[in-house]
């Protein structure tokens, strides 16, 4: 893919020094926490000890912000404040929720080992796990992101399905309970979301609206908004993201090789069709395919693809956590990447780092097994 991503710089965008530059600043530094990931995983593949400490860490910094988040909306709610979207020790809430949603990934691979299992892989009790599980929904909670909740309903659905698939007869009735209450607790943050969050009042009655991007209002705020049937400006989020995804859509059509690599490569693509520039799309699946074409979207979902199914072979073989972990991590973001835009700064750094970490292991535990597996006899 990085090949890929050279040749439209230098061969297909109309702006190779902005393609190189982005792909120096975003795509190098995400390569680079690909190859870390991968080397402490491969240094500590003998130490399991060593290996669940890392991950320890991991999710001991993530938890610290988590409680931080929570703090915060604590104090603006016995203050009788508008705690809407707490953003935590980072720019955005959406950025603070992608923090706390790899959290309940971790540990939700943990809950689902012990009920497949009824082993342990982190050395905590299940008191400490649930409270830990509590703390992020609260999180959850106070950083209102929407596309936050529904990246969690895919998760747990996905868990659901496993436990489905892989617990007793004897027990799969009291696992999946577990899980439904998981996937309820989920629903109801979404409700929450739903009744205090005011965008979602107009939402369906501006789809039809924002579909229409001949309208260009939808490049910039600055512009005259359109109207609800009340009289009303429609909202700028809900009217924006709809649609600069049908614009995506249509610039992938005429761009279909990509206009180059980068943050805000939808902005450029509107630059060079209406001649207006914006920001992103709010959609890091768009942004990639109207930067990289459809050439490079493929790739990356294929290569997304190529990690879960690695997780899906371990699990199935051993019911491993590195494997699961892998499995739930990638799911999460491969929903969280169509809603919102991730493919960039340390939040694809930090996926690339923990997935190549988690993939290298549970490669090397394939290929071990399979060192063991006898041959038929002839």
């Amino acid at each position: 893919m990085t090949a890929w991503i050279l040749v439209v710089a230098l061969l297909v965008s109309t702006e190779p020094t902005w393609a190189l530059g982005e792909i120096k600043g975003q795509w190098l530094k995400a390569c680079i926490a690909l190859v870390a990931g991968g080397l402490v995983g491969a240094t500590t593949f003998n130490n399991d000890l060593m290996r669940r400490l890392i991950l320890m860490a991991a999710g001991a910094m993530l938890l610290l912000h988590v409680l931080y988040v929570d703090y915060e909306g604590l104090r603006l709610i016995l203050a009788n404040l508008n705690m809407r979207r707490i953003a935590g020790l980072t720019e955005g809430s959406d950025k603070s929720n992608y923090l706390t949603n790899m959290l309940l990934c971790l540990l939700l691979a943990e809950a689902l080992v012990r009920m497949i299992t009824r082993c342990r892989f982190l050395p905590l009790s299940n008191i400490v796990l649930a409270a830990m599980a509590a703390v992020a929904f609260f999180s959850v909670y106070v950083e209102g992101m929407r596309n936050g909740i529904v990246e969690l309903v895919s998760v747990f659905g996905v868990g659901f399905l496993l436990v489905a698939m892989f617990t007793s007869r004897r027990r799969r009735a009291i696992m999946i309970s577990a899980m439904l209450v998981l996937i309820s607790v989920s629903l109801a943050l979404g409700y929450l979301n739903l009744r205090k969050d005011e965008r979602w009042q107009s939402f369906l009655e501006t789809v039809p609206i924002a579909l229409d991007i001949e309208n260009p209002a939808w490049i910039n705020a600055g512009l005259p908004q359109p109207e609800l049937e009340s009289g009303q400006k429609v909202d700028w989020s809900n009217y924006m993201r709809i649609a600069r995804v049908r614009a995506g859509i249509e610039l992938v059509r005429e761009y279909p090789l990509g206009v180059g690599f980068g943050r805000n490569a939808f902005g450029h693509a509107v630059e060079m069709k209406y001649g207006q520039r914006t920001s992103h799309s709010h959609s890091g699946l768009i942004d990639l395919a109207v930067g990289t074409g459809i050439p490079g979207m493929l790739l990356w979902l294929g290569f997304l693809g190529s990690l879960f199914v690695l997780g899906w072979r371990r699990f199935r073989q051993t019911h491993d956590y590195y494997a699961l972990a892998l499995l739930l991590l990638v799911t999460g973001y491969g929903v969280r990447m169509v809603l919102d835009s991730i493919i960039r700064d340390h939040m694809l750094q930090m996926f690339l780092f923990l997935a190549a970490f988690l993939a290298v292991i549970v490669a090397g535990q394939l290929r071990g097994r399979q060192r063991e597996t006898p041959a038929p006899p002839a």
